[in-house]
């Protein structure tokens, strides 16, 4: 008994070494402006090569953001942690999958591109039971930017990717 106590103690001073220092400091940087692509603000779906409109399964849209809490930078990242807002509304679907590709582009106070991101927001319609029906759909994703700390961001760009 004594043995698994000690492996139980030994286990948990371990796993405790490997927490990042919690005395690392963290410093308030100020978010940068954000801007949806007015190009790649809409995202359709469809189940063939070809979209038209008898095979269109939904329609996504940049909705709205907000920042989750501050920006910050440790000492060696900054960190933008970002809710985005997507509406999707059924159209046709064939199942309740929704999967959208996002990008991020970044850049700095000279309007020089310095990093671009890409996500991917993975989710399901939404189903009425009653009417036996899919609703429009709210889906809200965390996006975690990181940047190296010695680039400072003023703006970004957010949009849905375009697969061709």
């Amino acid at each position: 008994m004594k043995k698994n106590l000690i492996l139980f103690i030994f286990l948990g001073l371990l796993g405790c070494s490997s927490i990042k220092n919690s005395n690392e400091e963290l410093i308030d940087i100020a978010c940068p402006t954000v801007f949806f692509s007015s190009e790649s603000s809409t995202y359709v779906s469809g189940f063939e090569d070809k979209i038209d409109l008898d095979n269109i399964a939904f329609k996504a849209s940049l909705n709205n953001f907000a920042f989750s809490g501050n920006c910050f930078s440790d000492s060696t990242i900054n960190n933008y942690l970002l809710d985005l807002l997507i509406l999707v509304e059924p159209i046709n679907p064939e199942n309740d999958t929704i999967s959208l590709p996002i990008f991020v582009l970044l850049y700095d106070k000279n309007e020089q591109l310095i990093d671009k991101q890409f996500f991917r927001v993975n989710n399901t319609l939404e189903y009425n039971q009653q009417n036996s029906e899919y609703n429009i759909t709210e889906v809200i994703q965390d996006l975690n930017i990181i940047l190296e700390n010695d680039k400072k961001i003023e703006s970004m760009i957010i949009g849905f990717v375009r697969i061709e």
